[in-house]
């Protein structure tokens, strides 16, 4: 019989998703908030089928008997059933909201009757489309299906609004449409922010930091826009770009991105195993300025990244376990 967390966790199960792959879907892009100024998505089929993605799979899905225990029960595998997951924000202080957006295949029935046995969590209707929320006042996080293929995941309100604009024909902004477009298309995997880090950083963060700390700080909230994209396969590709303000801001980010790289890599030199792996894939990033521009790359053979995985997992396996009294 399935517990009272089995609601939550198939709320949670779509925001693993997000962290597995994604292709900019017209349906999906229609959702978004028209304010959005930070987007991600990620193409779930791409990933799956990529060495590290067929790793990663193989480890949930033969490691954890709960995993085969929850599909087996809501008749949803996030592993199988999800093809493309597109996050995005307002990235508003004031007002935080944000929605997670996933399309596939969704046997809403057999789900909902896995909520049902659930008291934590209400199943209702609202603009035609299926609407599951929390029991409890103080949990403000939704979960929507749209037909068998889309859902929608996020706060009440941001869920509800992005189901109001399902029956009609909105776009988000230009500038930020453009750089969508074109990671997309090119990334398996892709994040975009067209709000400066200041903006998105709460200004009480850091506010005490001095130094080289508060001066890096600074630097940080100076970056303008942001974007970074990782291309799977036999070689695992990740590039980033970050717009400061000046030129000078560039060249200072690059300066304190290099060191920390420095400092990363001196601080697992001459170890084995784990520490070997990272040192290697600190040691491939490349970091240069151009103009405000500063632009990182990275290229990484997957068999390094298993290597890093498994002996992360050999690690924790062998850690002492505390003695249950």
């Amino acid at each position: 019989m399935l517990q009272t967390r089995t609601g939550r966790a198939l709320l949670t199960a779509l925001t693993f998703c997000g962290a597995s792959a994604f292709a900019a879907d017209p349906q999906l892009l229609n959702l978004v908030m028209p304010d959005a100024q930070v987007m991600a998505g990620m193409n779930v089929t791409n990933a799956e089928i990529s060495p590290l993605g067929q790793y990663l799979l193989n480890k949930l899905t033969t490691n954890d008997p709960g995993f085969q225990n929850f599909v087996s029960e809501t008749g949803f595998d996030p592993t199988k059933d999800v093809t493309e997951v597109l996050a995005a924000s307002s990235g508003s202080q004031t007002s935080p909201s944000g929605l997670l957006l996933a399309k596939g295949t969704f046997n809403v029935s057999q789900l909902l009757s896995a909520i049902a046995k659930d008291t934590n969590h209400q199943v209702s209707t609202y603009g035609g489309d299926t609407l599951i929320t929390s029991t409890k006042a103080t949990d403000t996080f939704a979960l929507a299906f749209s037909g068998g293929s889309i859902a929608i995941a996020g706060d009440v309100t941001s869920v509800k609004a992005a189901i109001d604009r399902s029956g009609g024909v909105n776009s988000i902004s230009p500038a930020l449409a453009a750089q969508v477009q074109a990671l997309s298309t090119t990334e398996d995997a892709w994040s975009v922010s067209i709000a400066s880090l200041g903006a998105l950083i709460p200004g009480s963060a850091g506010s005490s930091a001095t130094g080289m700390a508060g001066q890096t700080l600074q630097i940080v909230k100076n970056i303008q826009s942001a974007n970074s994209g990782v291309k799977f396969g036999a070689n695992v590709q990740f590039t980033a770009q970050a717009v400061a303000d000046t030129p000078q801001d560039a060249t200072s980010l690059a300066d304190v991105i290099k060191m920390v790289v420095s400092l990363a890599a001196m601080s697992t030199a001459g170890q084995g195993g784990e520490g070997a792996a990272i040192a290697q894939l600190v040691q491939s990033l490349q970091v240069s300025a151009s103009g405000a521009t500063v632009n990182l790359s990275a290229t990484v053979p997957e068999t390094q990244i298993e290597s890093i995985l498994n002996a992360a997992a050999k690690t924790s396996d062998s850690t002492p376990k505390a003695r249950k009294l």
